[in-house]
């Protein structure tokens, strides 16, 4: 972003507002100013003429409000980030705007310091996001729809009970799958008790909440909208901010709208939830790896077994599903304090896909500063440890290039109460 400028519409009806903006912006020398509109209607006219990065527009306008105005460069400009301010920080205000096309919401006056950040992240996310809609017909650009020649994998980050690391282990791996020209997103696949948005520092606006309720006709301005960028560049997709928002979540979809998003990533990375049920065994029959994260400790041995023979019971080919073991310190093995690695493989008859050392200091540290474990001294434990994950599933799915095929399930005899309970034996 530092070899171009960030071209900045403002568009408000009080013209002390504008001025602000204007002296704000103009201690930041990667922002420009390309003009400033005092109504809805002209806003529209002025950013369809000068295109900018960014149209930082206030909601309450007298000849045209900002949310008409908003839809009004959906249609017309899709490539034009919108900020929506107000001085009503109100949740309905926000949504709104958010559905109305904004890609952020800022409550006025904004302080200087979060006024640019937000400017940046967008203007990262529109660049970004236009390269990958740059296909000449406008249809094309406005569905996510499958591309044959397009692989995408989808990594399942798996633990059968809570407290194993899964989290560090999905957000740290999601990091370090990313290269130059590869896309990657992460889902917090907890609706109710995610904890992505905390260990990465993110304030989402919108969530899967959002976007879900649209997956039967998902458009990529949605998409853009919805997902929220880390310092990192990776795109998120958060799970609901409060656990009974999980309600609005209709579980049955989820698999459809991973789906969808493949056309758009080359990697999706699913942070899971601890339960198993019908959704989460659609998820993991669509992921190329499953990744098994447990603790040298017995009850996760005991929890890792069932776990295994559940996915063996699945018909799922031993290279799709890998052992990660977390937490481990030589030490208290030696101390059998904790239990070897080798107790490990050789119970789950499974070589250990990555063994990541113990270092609650460097990770505590990572988790309360809202960055990634690698970001900070890659050649160390357990960084490096975390990046050559990252590296071997690379590799293990390279040769391939396609996602393993799914098992077909046979014909029950008679409509069973759900697919899991097929697998306990139940009718």
């Amino acid at each position: 972003m530092a070899d171009k400028k960030i071209r900045i519409l403002i568009v408000d009806d009080i013209p002390e507002a504008r001025e602000r903006l204007q002296k704000l912006l103009a201690f930041e020398p990667d922002f420009e100013v390309v003009g400033m509109a005092s109504g809805g209607r002209e806003g529209v006219r002025l950013a369809i003429e000068l295109q900018p990065d960014i149209v930082l527009m206030d909601i309450n306008m007298p000849d045209m409000d900002g949310i008409t105005a908003a839809n009004e460069l959906r249609r017309n400009a899709p490539t034009v980030g919108v900020i929506m301010m107000s001085v009503q920080g109100e949740a309905e205000y926000i949504r709104r705007a958010l559905q109305a096309g904004a890609r952020d919401f800022l409550t006025k006056p904004p302080p200087a310091e979060e006024l640019y950040a937000t400017l940046r992240r967008v203007a990262e996310d529109v660049r970004s996001m236009t390269v990958l809609v740059s296909s000449s017909d406008k249809k094309e650009k406005k569905k996510l729809e499958a591309q044959d020649d397009h692989i995408s994998h989808v990594i399942a980050v798996y633990s059968p009970q809570g407290g194993a690391g899964k989290t560090t282990i999905a957000t740290n791996l999601a990091a370090a799958l990313m290269r130059e020209g590869v896309r990657v997103l992460l889902v917090d696949c907890d609706f109710q008790f995610g904890d992505v948005g905390i260990f990465l520092n993110l304030k989402p606006q919108a969530t899967i909440v959002e976007l879900i309720r649209n997956v039967d006709d998902l458009d990529i301005d949605l998409v853009n909208n919805v997902l929220v960028t880390h310092d990192s560049g990776l795109r998120v997709l958060a799970a609901p901010l409060r656990p009974e928002d999980a309600d609005y979540v209709p579980i049955a979809k989820v698999p459809a709208l991973i789906e969808k998003l493949r056309s758009v990533f080359d990697y999706i990375v699913l942070d899971m939830n601890t339960r198993i049920d019908d959704t989460t065994l659609a998820l993991l029959d669509m992921a190329s790896r499953v990744l098994l994260v447990l603790n040298p400790t017995l009850p996760a041995l005991k929890n890792g077994l069932a776990a295994m023979t559940l996915f063996n019971g699945l018909g799922y080919p031993e290279e799709k599903t890998l052992l990660v073991l977390n937490r481990v310190t030589p030490e208290l093995e030696r101390s059998k304090v904790t239990l070897a690695v080798n107790v490990f493989e050789q119970k789950l008859r499974r070589k250990a896909f990555a063994v990541i050392p113990m270092d609650e200091k460097r990770v505590l540290f990572a988790v309360n500063r809202g960055i990634s474990v690698i970001a900070k001294d890659r050649h160390l434990s357990p960084a490096r440890d975390l990046i050559a994950m990252a590296d071997a599933l690379i590799a293990s799915l390279t040769p391939k290039q396609e996602p393993p095929a799914q098992q077909p399930l046979p014909a029950p005899a008679k409509p069973p109460s759900s697919r899991l309970g097929r697998l306990l034996g139940g009718g």
